[in-house]
């Protein structure tokens, strides 16, 4: 494969300490909104590897469209091993990665392993899409999310930004 299946950016993420404060503030100071916060446990995701062993992730979310870019906010509950806390210790905020959908996750993996970036984490959301971090913060300086297009989840993210587009600037946060 010379070229990934995907190479358009669908969203940025940052990862945050406080995930109700930054979605008012990025609301506030760059008028994106609503924010679709969610609690994600580790039970939630099945098969979940970081760097090759077992592994696990629980989070917040909040997701917001500035046009057709996403923009997620994220906020690692716990120290465990993860794509997010290789970048950013407990305490860190910043830029973290990039997400592009994969039509094929194994062939984008292998791409970019052949490019000399290390898958960090790899799973399945429970009855859902699979997904990847892969480090290319040598490369590219950032992280990079690959994303399996799955129904649910484009039929959802659909109706995010749609209520983005007719948000009238109140209610920043809606909770899932």
């Amino acid at each position: 494969m010379s070229r990934p299946t995907h190479n358009t950016v669908t969203q940025n993420a940052w990862i945050v300490n406080d995930i109700e404060k930054a979605a008012r503030q990025w609301s506030a100071t760059m008028g994106i909104g609503p924010f679709f916060l969610g609690h994600y446990t580790s039970d939630l995701f099945e098969g979940m590897r970081y760097r090759g062993a077992d592994g696990a992730l629980h989070m917040k979310t909040a997701i917001a469209f500035s046009g057709d870019l996403q923009i997620e906010l994220i906020q690692p509950m716990g120290d465990e091993p993860s794509a997010y806390r290789d970048v950013y210790p407990v305490g860190g905020e910043g830029f973290h990665h990039m997400c592009f959908w994969s039509d094929d996750l194994d062939a984008d993996l292998a791409y970019y392993e052949q490019a000399g970036c290390e898958t960090v984490n790899v799973g399945r959301m429970r009855g859902g899409p699979r997904f990847a971090y892969v480090d290319t913060r040598k490369q590219m300086g950032c992280m990079i999310e690959l994303l399996e297009p799955h129904e649910h989840v484009i039929a959802l993210f659909a109706g995010w930004k749609q209520r983005a587009d007719d948000w009238d600037g109140k209610d920043p946060i809606v909770f899932l």
